[in-house]
């Protein structure tokens, strides 16, 4: 764990991982030189799988992860937060399914989202191939949440960019894909909390930058790196449908895309072909659903490309009213 001015929350973080079903581990916390009196708070725990790493000055959070990483020594590592809750059998549940699943080098599980007193549960798809379909377009493993097999990590010198700043959870987990199985259990394990001081809610704006590099490694993966379509591949992955993007050319530019993703990925070979397919179909479907103001244009893509197989019936549904209600828009 590192921290950082953690203070107001860092007793529910330790607290949570001290009272673990599992006990057998330790427990080494990266302070980056916090001003308040988080290290007092660290201190005050008389537990001897404490190992507390007070570093003199504040290096940053992802400089401070791979100090983290680089001072384990131990088969398998899990990540926590300073702000977030570990529920308590989390380590237990996350270590059996490593030791029976050895070619996994990565894995998360379904957490809990809480802004007070307000929950929501998050989930993840659960298998390799599908995982890395969606890490091709977004993050899809919960980065507190995880836990590493730091012997395979280590085999391809696997760590955080650190000239990333933002997105550098996302795009180790990318690269670790490209050699070793990821995955997420079923099980809620975590509870992640929103507040204002949220590293995730204060740089959302300053991650595009740091997907569109992630973006250049995986489209050069594909051959795609300098296609002139690649754009849409951020588009259709934030969802930023804005007003520019509203003319019914954008359709057409997305069924496009698509088409060479499937094409290069076939002559490439980097992800499952059937787990690629159905993610596009179900990305199209969504993107559809944004742009449901060309009517009949959307409803025809919706029909060919049989995208009520991939979506649940109620949206089907749904989405078909709302395109008929529309005044048809020349395609």
């Amino acid at each position: 764990m590192t921290v950082y001015n953690g203070a107001p929350f860092l007793r529910d973080a330790i607290e949570s991982i001290l009272n673990q079903t599992y006990a057998g581990f330790k427990f080494l916390i990266v302070d980056n030189a916090s001003t308040d009196d988080s290290r007092e708070i660290i201190k005050s725990y008389n537990d001897p799988r404490i190992e507390l790493v007070a570093l003199p000055e504040n290096i940053g959070q992802v400089p401070a992860l791979n100090k983290g990483l680089s001072l384990i020594d131990t088969p398998l590592v899990a990540r926590m937060d300073a702000d977030d809750i570990s529920l308590p059998n989390r380590l237990e549940k996350q270590v059996d399914f490593m030791d029976k699943h050895p070619d996994v080098a990565i894995s998360g599980s379904f957490i809990i989202v809480f802004t007070g007193k307000k929950e929501t549960i998050w989930k993840y798809p659960l298998h390799s191939d599908d995982i890395k379909v969606k890490l091709f377009f977004e993050c899809c493993l919960p980065h507190p949440a995880l836990i590493y097999r730091k012997t395979l990590l280590d085999q391809y010198n696997l760590k955080y960019d650190e000239t990333l700043k933002h997105s550098e959870d996302w795009d180790l987990f990318q690269r670790t894909g490209k050699y070793f199985q990821l995955a997420n259990i079923p099980d809620i394990l975590f509870k992640y909390r929103i507040h204002n001081q949220s590293v995730t809610r204060n740089t959302f704006d300053r991650q595009y930058p740091a997907a569109v590099r992630i973006d250049d490694v995986s489209l050069d993966w594909l051959g795609l790196k300098t296609h002139p379509l690649r754009n849409i591949h951020r588009d259709v992955a934030y969802e930023t449908l804005n007003i520019k993007n509203r003319e019914p050319l954008f359709l057409d530019n997305v069924l496009q895309w698509f088409d060479t993703l499937k094409q290069a990925n076939f002559t490439h070979n980097v992800f499952s072909q059937s787990s690629l397919e159905t993610f596009l179909k179900e990305r199209l479907f969504i993107v559809l659903t944004n742009n449901t103001i060309h009517g009949s244009k959307a409803f025809e893509i919706f029909k060919k490309e049989k995208l009520f197989r991939y979506v649940p019936l109620s949206w089907s549904l749904k989405f078909i009213i709302k395109t008929v209600l529309k005044k048809k828009v020349p395609g």
